[in-house]
């Protein structure tokens, strides 16, 4: 029987992984911070521990020989503070604390961030990374501290840079309907989604098949632009279609929010990570988890993914 380890299975795409995994069979374990999120993954079994990434002592013994590891702990909109605890300290921390246990793999779930504003040509897993918000370049340097210690010592690192994650849960037609999400400078630029079920398929098969040192895309079939994704979210649920913020305005109210944000440690609604990652243009191929890992996604395109979103009131971006 496989068994897993995830950093943050109380978030958003863990806990969606840890429901996929026990549905395979996998028994699964897991660090988060929601003890509400916890308490709804023991019901299926699945052991949670509340602990802090950042905090080295907290993850002391945590390994077992032949764990599948998933880190999805990570920070888009939280203080550079916390962004570079979560996104590199804790990376670092859990490596340390599983050096010696003998995992069988440890798969880092990433963003798009690290291609910065993306490319008007299709973005691959060989496409140059330039990044141009600090959430790029902590991420690369998470996996740089990783590739280290794959080439010293062995450790089985791998790679999952995923494009933006929807599904049900995260309220997005509600957003919609109460006029809360608004897309920024017209959402002209191309997105590449997965759907957080399809994630979740995908890093299963990264842990399983996936090879150490390997990056891999978590994206689906058709990158669409941000304009025509909402346009038919808001055709299919029947509530209007988001409204455009000028770019320009978007950067004033980044700078607003990033005081209020230093002088309180919190999280920002749109902060420089954020924005950078919805303006960019990422039109992305998955051609290599099809054909590697033998991937057949439940929702290739948004199209199907979106119907997911209209059973009830919690949905996703």
């Amino acid at each position: 029987m496989s068994q897993a380890l995830i950093f943050g299975i109380t978030g958003y795409a863990g806990s969606a992984l840890a429901r996929h995994l026990v549905d395979h069979g996998w028994t699964v374990r897991g660090i988060g911070r929601s003890e509400s999120a916890a308490g709804d993954l023991e019901t299926l079994g699945v052991e949670v521990e509340i602990a802090d990434v950042g905090e080295p002592e907290e993850l002391t013994g945590l390994g077992r020989a032949g764990d599948h590891v998933f880190y999805l702990v990570g920070s888009i909109s939280g203080h550079p503070d916390w962004t570079e605890r979560v996104g590199l300290d804790g990376v670092v921390n859990a490596e340390t604390a599983l050096a010696s246990a003998g995992i069988a793999s440890f798969v880092l779930v990433q963003t798009l961030a690290a291609y910065g504003r993306g490319s008007d040509e299709t973005i691959t897993e060989d496409t140059p990374t330039r990044p141009d918000s600090q959430l790029g370049r902590i991420s690369l340097l998470a996996e740089q501290h990783l590739r280290d210690a794959l080439g010293k010592r062995g450790f089985p690192a791998r790679f999952v840079r995923a494009g933006t994650i929807y599904g049900p849960g995260r309220r997005t037609v509600e957003a919609l309907r109460n006029k809360r999400l608004r897309m920024l400078g017209g959402g002209s630029n191309y997105s590449s989604r997965i759907h957080v079920d399809d994630l979740a398929m995908v890093l299963s098969a990264v842990a399983e098949r996936g090879r150490a040192g390997e990056v891999y895309l978590a994206v689906d079939d058709e990158p669409v632009s941000m304009a025509a994704y909402f346009d038919h979210l808001a055709d299919r649920a029947h509530v209007p279609a988001p409204g455009s913020t000028p770019k320009w305005l978007a950067r004033a109210m980044i700078s607003g929010f990033g005081l209020t944000s230093k002088l309180t440690k919190g999280h920002a609604p749109l902060g420089h990570n954020l924005y950078a990652l919805v303006t960019g243009n990422y039109t992305c191929s998955n051609a290599k988890i099809r054909g590697e890992l033998g991937v057949d996604l439940a929702y290739p395109t948004y199209v199907e993914g979106v119907e997911t979103l209209l059973a009830d009131e919690g949905e996703d971006e």
